[in-house]
């Protein structure tokens, strides 16, 4: 049994403990929250023991043996580092900070400490994506010349959203522009030979960008993400025999394969709301003293900092932490 704390109670953690009850192995101890009131709300509503008003008293307690970091973007280097160096495993939600320096660090600070380490990308996890992985592995579209993947959204509340603050690491590239990257990184393995976006910039925030990634191989991948426009969540993965359709990728539970018009729909199920898979992956890793998954090594976690970090360069993003 591995016994689970989450940091920072905010709205992506509810899903969390809603889909940590699903999984046999691991139990949901605590919370903490430099807001006790809000922490005690949480624990209220989803039955955890133990509330923390303050992130370095559950780094303390010895009874937390991995924790789940939900904090925003900004806060994702303290905090991993602060559970790490107090010999917690750390599931740190996506991304796992803003840029690569801050991986690498982050990266040092969990092999320093002998601790498990893996970013909460949940996608790559999913049962239909696992599936879709094969598939092309296995042939059947024959050699992957060009894949499309689309994550937009219209922020309802834009004068009060985080993702239009600059200061609070805002914008679509990272919010949910990492999802497409990762995505891609799923099925065109060459190396990458050119980095191309287009964006539109204000307040130092990238509202829509939409990425254009050449390989070695000739292969190209399309990539866009936004917070002022809507757009279906869809992807296409095209190969030389046929193409993989998905409506939704980001949360596939279902995807299509077109074989010279001969379509076949293939439906695989997650276990709950999506956070299962990546959640037993980790406790898996946890308990057979692994510290790093092999379906999300940290390194491949870095590889798409490293692609964010190029793109925000060409397109003028620049936090004011980048330097940390």
């Amino acid at each position: 049994m591995v016994t689970w704390g989450i940091v920072g109670p905010g709205k992506i953690a509810n899903k969390f403990a809603k889909c940590i009850k699903n999984v046999e192995g691991a139990c949901l101890l605590g919370v903490a929250s430099r807001n006790k009131e809000k922490g005690e709300e949480f624990a209220n509503k989803y039955g955890v023991q133990r509330v923390f008003g303050s992130y370095e008293e559950m780094a303390k307690d010895n009874d937390i043996q991995a924790v789940y970091i939900a904090t925003p973007h900004p806060f994702h280097l303290s905090c991993t580092q602060l559970f790490l160096k107090n010999k917690k495993h750390v599931l740190c939600e996506k991304p796992l900070c803003v840029n690569e320096k801050q991986a690498e660090k982050i990266k040092e600070c969990a092999k320093e400490n002998n601790v498990f380490l893996m970013e909460a990308m949940w996608t790559r996890f999913l049962p239909a994506i696992k599936e879709a992985v094969k598939m092309v592995k296995d042939g059947v579209i024959g050699d992957v010349l060009s894949l499309e993947a689309d994550f937009c959204y219209r922020s309802q509340n834009p004068e009060l959203s985080k993702v239009y603050k600059n200061e609070m690491a805002g914008g679509g590239l990272l919010d949910v522009g990492v999802y497409g990257l990762h995505f891609a990184s799923l099925f065109l393995v060459d190396k990458v030979k050119s980095i191309e976006p287009c964006a539109n910039v204000e307040n130092g925030v990238d509202l829509h960008t939409v990425v254009n990634i050449k390989y070695e191989n000739g292969a190209i991948a399309t990539i866009s993400s936004a917070i002022n426009i809507n757009k279906p969540a869809s992807a296409y993965i095209y190969g030389t025999k046929g193409y993989i359709y998905f409506p939704c990728f980001f949360g596939a539970q279902d995807f299509y394969v077109d074989i010279n018009g001969q379509r076949e729909h293939i439906v695989k199920n997650s276990l709950g709301e999506g956070f299962e898979e990546e959640i037993i992956e980790a406790c898996t890793c946890i308990e057979n003293g692994k510290t790093e998954s092999d379906i999300l090594p940290v390194d491949e976690t870095i590889t798409i900092l490293t692609q964010m970090d190029t793109i925000r360069e060409i397109i003028g993003v620049k936090y004011p932490f980048d330097e940390e």
